[in-house]
C-alpha cells in the first residue's frame, strides 16, 4: 500500500502545482494592466519548430545601457531587476529607472521585472516573453508588429498577450 501511496501523492502534488501556475497566469492575463512596449526591429522567420518571431524590446536596450552606465552598482549575477516604466496617454512604456529593489511608483508609472543575464552576449537583461509563435503562413501579418502587448501585475510580473501594429491595433 505504501508503495502506491507515495507515487500517487507525488503525482497529485505535481498536478496541483501545475494547475496553480496555470491559474496564476490566467489571472494575470485577465487582471493585469495593459502595457505596450515598443519593439526594436523584429524578424519573423521559420525554423523547424514552426513560424515564430524573436522579440527585441526597445526597453531592454535602455536597461542594458543604464546597467552599462552604472557598472559600479551591485547588480545581481542572476535573478530579477525591477524597471520603472513611464506610461504615456496611450499606455506606451519607456524605461525611466532600473534597480535591484523597487522604489515607489507614481501616477502613470508601472513596474516591470526583467531577468538579469550576465555574460550572455550583447543583452544583459531579458523579458520573460522573448519569442512569439504564430501559425505557419502568418509571417507577413506579424511583420507589421511595432508593439508587444503585455499584461503586467502591480509587482511587475508580465505575460505577453499579443502584438500590435503602429496604431496599437492587435494583430
Amino acid at each position: 500500500m505504501k508503495k502506491i501511496l507515495l507515487p500517487t501523492l507525488a503525482i497529485i502534488a505535481t498536478l496541483l502545482m501545475l494547475n496553480l501556475g496555470v491559474y496564476r497566469h490566467e489571472q494575470l492575463l485577465k487582471t493585469g494592466a495593459v502595457v505596450y512596449l515598443p519593439l526594436a526591429p523584429v524578424d519573423p522567420r521559420s525554423l523547424m519548430q514552426g513560424d515564430f518571431m524573436a522579440l527585441d524590446y526597445a526597453v531592454v536596450r535602455d536597461v542594458d545601457q543604464a546597467i552599462g552606465q552604472h557598472s559600479t552598482l551591485d547588480w545581481p549575477e542572476r535573478g530579477w531587476l525591477t524597471v520603472l516604466l513611464k506610461l504615456d496617454s496611450r499606455r506606451i512604456a519607456t524605461a525611466t529607472w532600473v534597480g535591484v529593489k523597487p522604489r515607489p511608483a507614481g501616477a502613470g508609472e508601472q513596474f516591470l521585472q526583467v531577468k538579469a543575464l550576465p555574460g550572455y552576449g550583447l543583452s544583459r537583461v531579458q523579458l520573460p516573453s522573448h519569442a512569439y509563435f504564430f501559425a505557419e503562413g502568418d509571417a507577413e501579418r506579424y511583420s507589421r508588429a511595432r508593439y508587444a502587448i503585455l499584461r503586467v501585475s502591480k509587482e511587475g510580473r508580465s505575460l505577453l498577450a499579443g502584438l500590435a501594429d503602429e496604431h496599437l491595433k492587435p494583430l
